[in-house]
């Protein structure tokens, strides 16, 4: 396979990931309905640890599918609907066009 096919795979791979498991799809939604977030107060809602909601918002971030923001010490997260859209258009321009070329 050719390096820039495995690249756009492995991040296909890690937005997928990113996806299935369902803390993160529950940080996903409660974003979703309320815009962004301080860090700690998602932390708070889920009653995780801080290192592991940290873990779980790194993980959307790098996947493409949350975006920060920083005021002074904190981060604020939110959806990052533009990156997600352009993610899920490529990925069904890739495995789902019958017309796209291989």
């Amino acid at each position: 396979m050719n390096p820039v096919r495995l690249k756009e795979q492995n991040e296909y791979i890690s937005f997928f990931k990113a996806l299935a498991n369902e803390e993160r799809m529950a940080m996903v939604q409660l974003l979703h309905e309320n815009s962004e977030m301080f860090a700690q107060d998602i932390e708070r809602k889920f009653y995780l640890e801080q290192s592991t909601t940290s873990h779980h918002l790194n993980i959307l971030r790098r996947a493409g599918i949350m975006k920060t923001r920083k005021d002074g010490r904190r981060i604020f997260y939110s959806l990052d609907y533009d990156q997600f859209k352009v993610k899920w258009q490529e990925i069904g321009k890739r495995f789902f066009d019958p017309n796209a070329a291989q």
